[in-house]
């Protein structure tokens, strides 16, 4: 087997070890609701018109959970298969993974956390949105984070997300040339690359209080820039032009008209600034996510139907038996992960054939 390169450092050898795209404080209230803190006991679900439904239980996530998630219980087949949607192997080496967790914890530990304890962040309100200016976060360590998570995601292709090769790989060489497994390494070099590393128009917008249980979302937009991640409880607007924000066409599920850019723009700044969204906008925004997600599923699910239905019957569908195999597919109340298994929709086809 060819030895398989550090993507970053492109020296050492890549491990074999999964990376984790998406650091696990920023998706753990995703992936284990209940008690978020710990480890190994959640699951995530990923849902795709080639796939179906695709569920991923950690090491921890108990017998009794599977077998009420799944409807039965799992096989050993299925175990062997399992995958974690947001961990990729052969990615990293050991020294650039312990980079990357240096980062994480800074973010984690001087942002993340804190943002909404009113203790170290100054605030700004501009019209229904609070402007927080967190002070004791590094804005160059915490850029460096952000920017981890997009050359991650691209290099991972994390929802069919690929950068532009010039632009993946000019964030790769700045993310090499300023991370350290020393901390007050990692602060003296960010800081030496810092006008490089605020060059990119940054916002980054999250909400106080969520109208359910968690935001349960990983959602990339498929634009060329600005490149937007809604990642659980947070959304980030990248740009790799120094207008790119300011200037975007897209609409990003209706964020795009709430953007108050001159004040929520991170660009050459001193202090790191995030928005905060009322819950209301931000549940808002992951209502339209999902609702676009769901219609490009029905839609891959009904041309495989109509694909079938012509060669058993030699005739097209019509409009009447597609909705009545939509129908027969929604309005059965059974769990998520029978719905969309394959046996499901194998069953739901065959039975409408005719």
């Amino acid at each position: 087997m060819k030895e398989r390169i550090c993507k970053l450092c492109k020296k050492n050898r890549a491990s074999s070890i999964a990376s984790h795209i998406f650091s696990h404080f920023f998706i753990k209230s995703m992936l284990n609701p209940l008690d978020e803190d710990k480890r190994g006991y959640g699951s995530s679900y990923k849902i795709s018109g080639s796939k179906f439904l695709d569920i991923f239980f950690e090491r921890e996530y108990s017998a009794d959970k599977i077998t009420e998630v799944l409807g039965r219980e799992i096989t050993d087949e299925e175990i062997d298969s399992l995958t974690d949607h947001y961990a990729v192997k052969y990615i990293l080496c050991k020294d650039c993974e312990d980079k990357m967790e240096r980062i994480e914890s800074h973010f984690n530990d001087n942002l993340f956390k804190i943002v909404f304890d009113n203790k170290s962040t100054s605030k700004t309100k501009v019209n229904n949105q609070i402007i927080h200016s967190v002070q004791n976060a590094d804005n160059n360590i915490v850029r460096l984070f952000i920017i981890s998570l997009i050359w991650r995601s691209s290099i991972a292709n994390i929802g069919s997300f690929s950068l532009e090769h010039k632009i993946q790989e000019k964030l790769r060489v700045l993310l090499d040339k300023s991370l350290d497994l020393n901390l007050q390494e990692l602060k003296k070099k960010s800081k030496a690359n810092g006008r490089e590393i605020r060059s990119f128009p940054l916002i980054l917008f999250s909400t106080r209080f969520f109208s359910d249980t968690t935001s349960n979302l990983v959602h990339i937009h498929k634009s060329n820039g600005p490149y937007f991640f809604k990642i659980n409880e947070y959304i980030i607007l990248f740009g790799t032009k120094w207008n790119q924000i300011k200037n975007n066409k897209n609409d990003f599920y209706g964020l795009s008209k709430l953007i108050n850019y001159k004040e929520s723009i991170n660009l050459n700044e001193t202090e790191i600034k995030v928005t905060e969204l009322p819950g209301s906008d931000f549940q808002s925004i992951k209502k339209e996510i999902f609702s676009l997600l769901a219609k490009n599923f029905i839609n891959e699910i009904v041309k495989i139907f109509e694909i079938i239905y012509e060669k058993f019957n030699q005739e097209n569908p019509t409009n009447e038996t597609i909705q009545t195999f939509l129908d027969d597919f929604s309005n059965e109340d059974i769990t998520i992960a029978e719905k969309y298994s394959i046996e499901n929709i194998k069953r739901k086809i065959l039975k409408n054939l005719n």
